[in-house]
Order: C-alpha cells, then sequence, then structure tokens
C-alpha cells in the first residue's frame, strides 16, 4: 500500500531515482515481488517394500511419486493412523526405519540388536510400535516418542506377520512355526491368549474388533475375539497369504498362490463375511503377498512378488491396472495424507527508520479460511531474497518487526518495498506478500 501524502511520495520518488542512477554507489535488485509458495495438495498414496527402499505409489495417476530407502531386507510396513510416518521392519539390518511420509524422508533409524524384524504394528495413537522379532520370538515395544525399546514380549515360534485391534486394545501375531495366533494386551504388554491356527500367515482384524480373518493352510480362519477362538472357516483352495478387510467390514480380501498338476495359480479372492463364503476370485500376478485396500473399498493394491510390479485392482470387476516398481514388490499399506489449511497473507506498509537506520514497523496478518492463524512465524525478506527479520503471529494473526539491515538494503526496501513469507507446512499451504515502506 503506497503513501497516499503527495508529499512524502515525491520525495520518495526523487530518492528513488537517485540511487537507481547511482548516486549511491549500490546495485539494486529489479526483480519484483515473489510469487506465492506452490504446493500440490497431498492425496492418498500407496507405500510398497521394493528391494531395500519403500516406493510411493501416487493412487490418483498409479506411478511412482518417489523411492525412499530403507534398512537391509525390509519385510513389514505399518503406518499409523493419522497418515503421518510410516514404519519399516528391516530383517536384514536389525533396525526400524520411520518414513515421514510429508518429505518422504527417513526420519529415525532405531536400532534392535541381535533381533530380526519381519512384521510392525502401531497404535491408533501413534504413541507405539510393536515390532516382530522372527528369530528371537519375541515383540519388542518401541516408545515413538524417544524410539526406544521399553519392553520386550515373549510369543510362539517364527512370528511372521501382526494386526492391530482397531481399539489398540490388542495385538494379533501370527507365528507360522508355531501353529498359533497370540494374542497381546497392550495395557499391560503380555500374551493373554494363544489361538490354534495351522501355519499362520498375513491376518487383518475387522473394523468393529469382533473377528481377526487369518491366512492358514489353504483357508482362511475367523477368529472370535471375544472368545479367541476360530469360530469358521473358509477354505481357499490355495495358500493364502496376505488379508486386508474393507472400511465397512463386509469383504475380506485374500491373496493366495499355489502351483496345481504344474500350473501355476495366483488369485485376489473376496471373502463375503456375512457368510464367510468367497464370491469372487481375480487372478493377479505371480505370487500375491501383501494387499491393502483404498479408503473408497473400490480397489485393491497387490504386491506380486513374483514380478516387479504392483496390480491395481477393481474390486467391482477384477479388471487391473500394471503399475510397474524397480524391484519385486513385498508389502503394501495405504495412507491418505492430511491435507494442509488454506492461509491468506497480506502485507502492510512500514516505514523508514533513522536512529538506527532500518525500516519499522514491517508487518503482515495470516488468515486461514478467513479466522486469524496464530503461532506462525512469517519471514520478511527485501525483494531480492536479503533477509530483514522474522517474527510469530499473535491472536490477532499479525506478525511484525524491525530490521536495520544496513544502507543498501534499507534503500531497496524503501523503494521496492518488501515480502512477507509464510513456509509450507505439513499444516498449512504457504503464502507471500508484498509490503511497501514509507519516508517518515
Amino acid at each position: 500500500m503506497e503513501s497516499k501524502h503527495p508529499r512524502a511520495a515525491g520525495r520518495r520518488a526523487a530518492l528513488c531515482a537517485a540511487l537507481l542512477l547511482g548516486a549511491s554507489g549500490a546495485t539494486l535488485a529489479t526483480a519484483g515481488p515473489a510469487s506465492a509458495v506452490a504446493t500440490t495438495p497431498p492425496g492418498t498414496y500407496a507405500y510398497v517394500i521394493t528391494g531395500d527402499q519403500v516406493s510411493v505409489i501416487d493412487i490418483g495417476s498409479d506411478s511412482v511419486r518417489a523411492t525412499v530407502p530403507v534398512g537391509d531386507g525390509p519385510r513389514g510396513l505399518a503406518i499409523d493412523r493419522a497418515d503421518t510416518h510410516v514404519y519399516v521392519a528391516n530383517a536384514s539390518s536389525a533396525s526400524v526405519s520411520v518414513i515421514d511420509t510429508w518429505t518422504n524422508t527417513v526420519t529415525a533409524t532405531i536400532a534392535l540388536a541381535g533381533s530380526v524384524p519381519r512384521a510392525i504394528a502401531v497404535t491408533p495413537d501413534g504413541g507405539r510400535v510393536y515390532v516382530a522379532d522372527g528369530a528371537n520370538n519375541v515383540v519388542s515395544v518401541i516408545d515413538t516418542a524417544t524410539n526406544a525399546v521399553t519392553a520386550t514380549i515373549s510369543v510362539g515360534s517364527h512370528p511372521e506377520r501382526m494386526a492391530m485391534a482397531p481399539d489398540g486394545r490388542h495385538v494379533y501375531v501370527s507365528n507360522i512355526s508355531g501353529g498359533s495366533v497370540s494374542v497381546i494386551d497392550t495395557a499391560t504388554n503380555s500374551v493373554t491368549a494363544e489361538i490354534p491356527v495351522e501355519i499362520p500367515d498375513g491376518l487383518q482384524v475387522s473394523p468393529d474388533g469382533t473377528r481377526v480373518y487369518v491366512a492358514s493352510e489353504l483357508s482362511v480362519g475367523v477368529v472370535d475375539t471375544a472368545t479367541n477362538s476360530v469360530s469358521s472357516i473358509v477354505a481357499t483352495g490355495e495358500s493364502p497369504y496376505g488379508v486386508a478387510v474393507s472400511g465397512d467390514g463386509a469383504h475380506a480380501y485374500v491373496t493366495t498362490h499355489d502351483n496345481r498338476d504344474g500350473v501355476a495359480i495366483h488369485d485376489l479372492r473376496i471373502i463375503d463375511t456375512a457368510t464367510n463364503t468367497i464370491t469372487a476370485t481375480y487372478p493377479v500376478g505371480l505370487d500375491p503377498y501383501g494387499i491393502a485396500v483404498t479408503p473408497d473399498d473400490n480397489r485393491a493394491y497387490v504386491a506380486n512378488t513374483g514380478e516387479s510390479d504392483l496390480y491395481d485392482v477393481d474390486l467391482a470387476t477384477g479388471t487391473h491396472t500394471t503399475v510397474p516398481v524397480s524391484a519385486a514388490p513385498l508389502d503394501v499399506v495405504i495412507g491418505t495424507i492430511p491435507q494442509p489449511k488454506p492461509t491468506a497473507l497480506r502485507a502492510g506498509t512500514a516505514t523508514l527508520s533513522v536512529l538506527p537506520l532500518g525500516v519499522a514497523g514491517l508487518k503482515a496478518t495470516l488468515t486461514s479460511s478467513g479466522t486469524p492463524l496464530p503461532g506462525q512465524t512469517i519471514a520478511f525478506t527485501a525483494t531480492d531474497g536479503t533477509p530483514l527479520c522474522t517474527a510469530v503471529t499473535g491472536a490477532d494473526g499479525r506478525a511484525t518487526c524491525n530490521s536495520a539491515p544496513g544502507l543498501p538494503t534499507t534503500l531497496g526496501v524503501l523503494c521496492k518495498g518488501y515480502t512477507a513469507t509464510l513456509a509450507a507446512t505439513r499444516d498449512y499451504v504457504g503464502a507471500t506478500a508484498h509490503g511497501a515502506t514509507r519516508l517518515l
């Protein structure tokens, strides 16, 4: 906003003209105000183990958005309920990698000395991670605030897969060599039941927490969580591996593969959970293993360990799109990155100060959907990018500060104004605004 006083405006124009002719000996930038910070609204992504990395698949386009290197021999994945972090169990490097889903970078690596982590689960509040050690037959409990192991729990032989109850009160662990599913009470971090299941593998809990679907030898066992016993068995005909359940609990999805009379059979089978019958069978790629279902329950992503691709399967028709990846995919989870809230930034008019020489009253007001946004850091710079000062917005959304950057920058700000910037974050879309400067 320019000064409306004609005499002040005339003095400033004359001073700036002299400066531009070289009277000050300073070189001023000619660039205009910086443009608004561009951000891409986050969406829904599949996170897939591919070799010693996790590939991030944009579900909107079925394309690889990023690849994130993790530890050696990653085996299992879990994503927290807030969809802010993916946890990776690295079997060959005895560690857990923590991926920030906003930046697609590993922000922590948690060492588990002497362990062979093969499966992982996260509590609904994101406060704890449970990791199955396939070599030592224990489950380690990690506090995500400190990334430290706070407990170890003995389970059955060779724990292979895990599933967290929706309410976070129990973790279910399939012990592939022990022929059982261990039930861990997360309040006491102790095993409260061992459910006999023949060669259990993938498992998933229903959304209401009343059932656990467990891949077993040539069948899927349905566990009643009230009695911790197998209440039904759904014959699959082939060896089942991965299990997922729809968000409404109406269907369970199972990956199966076998070799019958020399013919390889690789399927995705859909179970109607009301009748515990298979209602559809769709062919998929070689050796399907991990599976995850999109939040709308319309599509399933199947990791084909025998191929270097992921199948995006339309669950209504069985048709699929092939998503090429860099190595044979193993496990997969799906998350929707929280959408940053929109922002608007408005800059004010600062004044030239003499003692000290600089600019006083650099100011900006930040809102989100028309509401003042407090507690956010605003950076003030000259239009050539030279830093001036930073300030935090108050309850009214306003941030203000003073700057004494030296004669050339001060005069440049007088002539060309300044830029206020809110950097983009996980929570808020970035924004910039241009402010003016007037003479005293």
